[in-house]
């Protein structure tokens, strides 16, 4: 098992290759997402750890079933997405392309996004997004920063981490949060007027 969470199945005979192969298709195993969106890396969370704060499998699994168009994972690309129950970040959150942290807010489950993090020889922390947001808002966030990920690359060869260190992460909080992430108007004359 790799820190990615992918199994590696060693010293395979290259004839037994296509038969191997079979049976893991058989059993749901043979998914061709290595370093795309569905290949998330995920912690047990609130399902099977003691010290998590929200779940993590179901907030995976609805993403998956979100964006389970092969053809459309490969448009996106490499994208690293990782899920944390807890800041203990066993899902490696601070590190995804696209890092999701449950929170306990009064003793309910919200998630905090960042985007930007990075593993290997150009590693970097993500920056937070903006307010955690609840579970079952969470695949709609992560289709809208697809969506200004999409509209915002170069070529189809940058990636999206890479983009969100060219352009920032205001281009993508305007687009998840839109209005909610300015401050009401009276505010900001209030602001003005201090």
């Amino acid at each position: 098992m790799s820190h990615e969470q992918n199994l590696i199945l060693s010293d395979v005979q290259q004839s037994s290759l296509h038969a191997l192969w079979q049976e893991a298709k058989a059993l749901g195993l043979a998914t061709p997402n290595i370093g795309l969106l569905t290949n998330i890396i995920a912690c047990p969370g609130g399902d099977f750890c003691s010290l998590a704060n929200a779940k993590s499998i179901p907030v995976a699994e609805a993403i998956q079933r979100r964006f389970d168009d092969l053809d459309y994972l490969h448009d996106i690309g490499e994208l690293d997405l990782n899920i944390s129950g807890c800041m203990n970040s066993c899902g490696h959150h601070h590190i995804g392309h696209i890092g999701i942290l449950g929170v306990d807010k009064q003793g309910a489950e919200f998630y905090q996004i960042s985007i930007g993090g990075a593993q290997g020889n150009e590693a970097s922390l993500g920056k937070v997004l903006g307010p955690s947001v609840s579970q079952g808002e969470v695949p709609d966030v992560i289709e809208k920063l697809i969506e200004v990920y999409l509209a915002s690359r170069d070529s189809e060869a940058e990636r999206f981490v890479d983009v969100v260190r060219r352009i920032g992460i205001e281009p993508f909080k305007e687009h998840v949060y839109g209005a909610r992430h300015q401050a009401p108007a009276g505010r900001s004359r209030q602001l003005a007027a201090a």
